[in-house]
């Protein structure tokens, strides 16, 4: 079952939402989480500086700066000696031993630190109370340091926060679009609907039909659109056919007018060779000439019957054939034409509705190709299967392989494979014929490359 358009195209919208979400919360958890670190660490490089022209100017005012970076901040800020004796902080409360303890071997961690410019950043789990931390130490003036810290965990608390918003956001988007897009789009993919079903009428050649669409936007632009190349197309398909009924009725007056000269011109160069009195050279250019006759005599024929089996008029009568009169049929003709080449026929039973005539004729060209551009060592194989599409005839010989570019338009009238197509092959028009007697029995042919093998094959319903 075919799915609605609307309903691709809602799919494709929660499957986006959805993706979006995930990325974003992978996102999150990645790379936000070093963003809010970074951030800290940039709120108390900035701080500390504020910290040292106040500790400078203004000292008494200092514990009213670090009160203010802890409410604002959440970050935890001391100014001590180098002992780690708290001289200020951002609290009244007293601070006990063990955090000067604490402090001094920050202080000398800070001291012990590879770079000297006076900065020192590092994630550490305070003792204390086993929290993961960042610590930011800086010295300041008079052996006064700045000891900066600020929990690990409210950083995860604030991406948390951060993630729940774009999962609630990500899924009130998915339900509101959903509501919308059914709201709004039903019109818009009917008249959707319509349009494919009439552009495939077009491409069956039926012009009968028109969506006649009166709106103002895109969608009524693309339907006026398509109803005047509906009508140009009718037009143009009907102007072609008739072009190529002339140029069918041309090419079938050409041959017959023909016949008749090349008949005649062939009669008067046997009546040379006849009296040409023992002149080898004369004799020979009258058999060469002779032998063009005759080839040009064929390929009127081809042509004549090619403009038969294409005319609108023809109509090919079947009846119902089993496939062992076929095979009589094709195994009488090997021995009159081609009895110096090895063939090799299995058939299986069977009985279908087609004309006897065409069918072996398409064999019989088939294998007059096999002959032609087979490499002349191998068995030629003519086989006959039952399939789900119907009963398929195949011609196989050993040869060179046929290229894909080559497959596509072996089918087309006169197309030879030699382009310096030499007098020796053939006309180009048997494998159109066999094409032409597949479409008149609602069939199909095929070539495959395999093996070293090229396998012709013409499937005839059943």
């Amino acid at each position: 079952m075919k799915k609605s358009f609307r309903f691709k195209v809602l799919g494709v919208f929660l499957t986006g939402i959805i993706l979006s979400m995930f990325a974003l919360t992978f996102l999150s958890n990645v790379l936000l989480r070093p963003v809010f670190i970074q951030n800290s660490k940039n709120t108390m490089e900035k701080y500390a500086s504020e910290i040292k022209i106040c500790l400078s100017n203004t000292p008494d005012k200092t514990e009213s700066l670090l009160e203010e970076i802890n409410t604002s901040y959440g970050i935890t800020t001391h100014v001590t000696d180098k002992n780690g004796r708290v001289v200020y902080s951002y609290t009244k409360l007293k601070i006990n031993r063990l955090n000067s303890v604490k402090y001094k071997k920050w202080i000398e961690s800070y001291k012990l630190r590879d770079d000297k410019e006076g900065l020192y950043f590092k994630q550490r789990t305070d003792e204390s109370d086993m929290i993961k931390k960042i610590v930011y130490i800086s010295d300041a003036d008079n052996d006064k340091y700045i000891i900066m810290n600020k929990s690990i965990k409210g950083i995860d608390q604030d991406t948390r926060i951060v993630t729940i918003f774009i999962l609630i956001t990500g899924f009130t988007l998915a339900f509101l679009g959903t509501a919308v897009w059914g709201l709004f789009t039903k019109n818009f993919t009917d008249n959707i609907k319509k349009m494919s079903d009439i552009t495939r009428k077009m491409s069956e050649l039926d012009f009968s039909e028109k969506i006649n669409l009166h709106a103002d936007d895109e969608v009524g632009v693309l339907a006026r659109s398509i109803d005047m190349l509906s009508g140009e197309l009718e037009s143009s398909i009907d102007g072609l056919k008739e072009d190529v009924d002339r140029q069918k009725r041309l090419i079938r007056d050409i041959s017959h007018e023909l016949k008749t000269p090349v008949t005649t011109v062939k009669g008067y160069l046997e009546n040379i060779e006849a009296l040409s009195d023992g002149n080898k050279l004369l004799e020979k250019y009258c058999k060469i000439a002779v032998e063009e006759c005759d080839d040009i005599d064929n390929l009127i024929e081809e042509m004549l019957e090619m403009s038969r089996l294409e005319s609108q008029g023809y109509v090919c009568d079947m009846e119902k054939i089993p496939v062992g009169l076929i095979e009589e049929n094709i195994k009488g003709k090997l021995s009159a034409e081609f009895n110096s080449h090895r063939f090799n026929l299995s058939f299986e039973k069977s009985e279908l509705l087609c004309n006897l005539v065409l069918v072996t004729r398409a064999v019989m060209n088939y294998v007059k190709n096999a002959v032609k551009y087979g490499d002349g060592k191998s068995v030629i194989e003519i086989t006959g299967t039952a399939s789900k599409d119907g009963y398929v005839f195949a011609v196989s010989n050993t040869g060179k392989a046929i290229s894909d570019e080559e497959k596509e338009n072996i089918w087309d009238l006169f197309y030879k494979n030699d382009k310096s197509r030499q007098r020796n092959e053939s006309h180009g028009i048997g494998l159109s014929m066999v094409r032409q007697i597949a479409v008149l029995h609602n069939g199909s042919v095929n070539l495959e490359s395999k093996d070293g093998k090229n396998i012709f094959s013409i499937v005839i319903p059943f």
